[in-house]
């Protein structure tokens, strides 16, 4: 169960963002955020004022009151909802609108229609970018389990064995420790646990904005696909750990047999591109900086051409905020400002993509406290070397 006070805070939170926008109450409506907002999945409402908060559930009420410390109370009815705000004596409400698809948005705004609405969307994605101590043990153990699963899984990787295969072994040590077995996305891309792309055809790009891409299968076009594994090729495995609903980002490299010389350079290169942005990973920059610093390094480096060269299209940025979403805010990309604070959890993730050899590239998921950088993700960055 989520703990009372950590409800709390995030509820003093949302209470100030009213108080600044000068609103009288926020209606919360999507899962996800009835979730960090009370503990519990649901179909349905938490309005929030200055002064009550009311939990009214949709279904499924029993399980909802068995997981939040919340109470809860039964709204069977959208109609209903107008003698709910009157009895709060709200006019002006925020909503997460870009969360509403139009047909429903034009629900509420017939149902609503002597109240006024304004969008909170964009203040709920802020609040959540700052985590709680709370929040960082989660993503902390999120880490840790994801490392309990590698080396389960990774010794027992075969040559001949399809990338398919070897990601669904990998896949049955997270679930064994907990994973759902899914990823949510903030940006509405579907995944399951991660990818794994080996050689060269890693670097076929997908429709999703990514650090690579992978051949995947048929309908499902990116990550792991039927090709089998072969000996000396780059193998990359992008994995996003679980608990509790929050998620840590994570890319390790291994090879089956022995790597070419050039794979181990080329290796070599990424995580001196890794250290670049770590470097850079401090409070008071703005997020297009650590972009710009490790663009710069791969330039020094001499393989600019190859930094995350995903297709003709490039990837434009070189890590995000992770949390109960894989990609959260903010973006580590040209053109956003916003400043890097004390409280963030942050994925790095610099990757070169090589023409005829694959995507070489490591991604580690970090706390910024106020006592500096700590790598929340702790699986060695070594580059494996399996039988």
């Amino acid at each position: 169960m989520l703990p009372r006070d950590e409800i709390q805070t995030r509820l003093e939170g949302l209470r100030r963002v009213l108080s600044r926008k000068g609103l009288d109450a926020a209606l919360i409506t999507s899962p996800l955020h009835l979730f960090y907002f009370t503990g519990a999945f649901a179909l349905g409402h938490l309005l929030v004022t200055a002064r009550e908060v009311r939990f009214l559930v949709f279904r499924p009420l029993e399980r909802v009151r068995q997981e939040s410390p919340l109470p809860s109370e039964p709204l069977r009815s959208l109609k209903a909802l107008p003698a709910v705000l009157d009895s709060a004596g709200v006019r002006r409400i925020g909503m997460e609108l870009s969360a509403l698809s139009q047909e429903r948005f034009q629900r509420y705004r017939e149902i609503l229609a002597d109240y006024q609405l304004e969008d909170l969307s964009p203040d709920l994605l802020k609040l959540r970018m700052y985590k709680s101590s709370y929040e960082v043990d989660c993503l902390r153990r999120a880490g840790e389990l994801l490392a309990e699963a590698l080396r389960e899984a990774l010794p027992g990787l075969r040559e001949g064995m399809s990338e398919l295969e070897a990601l669904g072994r990998v896949e049955l040590a997270l679930r064994r420790r907990g994973h759902p077995g899914l990823v949510r996305s903030a940006r509405g891309n579907e995944f399951a646990t991660g990818l794994l792309v080996s050689g060269k055809e890693g670097l076929v790009p997908s429709y999703m904005v990514a650090g690579e891409g992978g051949c995947g299968v048929f309908g499902f076009p990116s990550g792991a696909s039927p090709k089998p594994l072969r000996r000396g090729e780059p193998v990359l495995l992008d994995l996003a750990g679980f608990y509790a609903g929050y998620y840590v980002d994570q890319t390790r490299m291994f090879c089956l047999g022995n790597s070419s010389p050039e794979v181990k350079d080329l290796f070599s290169l990424a995580f001196r591109l890794m250290k670049a942005g770590e470097e850079a990973l401090q409070p008071g920059i703005p997020a297009e900086e650590v972009y710009s610093r490790v663009a710069e390094e791969a330039e020094r480096l001499g393989v600019k051409r190859y930094f995350m060269a995903h297709g003709r299209e490039g990837v434009g940025f070189v890590g995000h905020g992770v949390g109960l979403c894989v990609d959260e805010d903010p973006p580590l990309a040209p053109g956003v400002r916003t400043l890097l604070r004390p409280g963030m959890v942050l994925a790095l993730e610099p990757k070169l993509h090589v023409p005829e050899v694959g995507v070489i590239g490591l991604e580690d998921t970090f706390y910024l406290s106020e006592e500096g950088l700590q790598r929340l993700t702790v699986f060695p960055r070594d580059l494996y070397l399996l039988p």
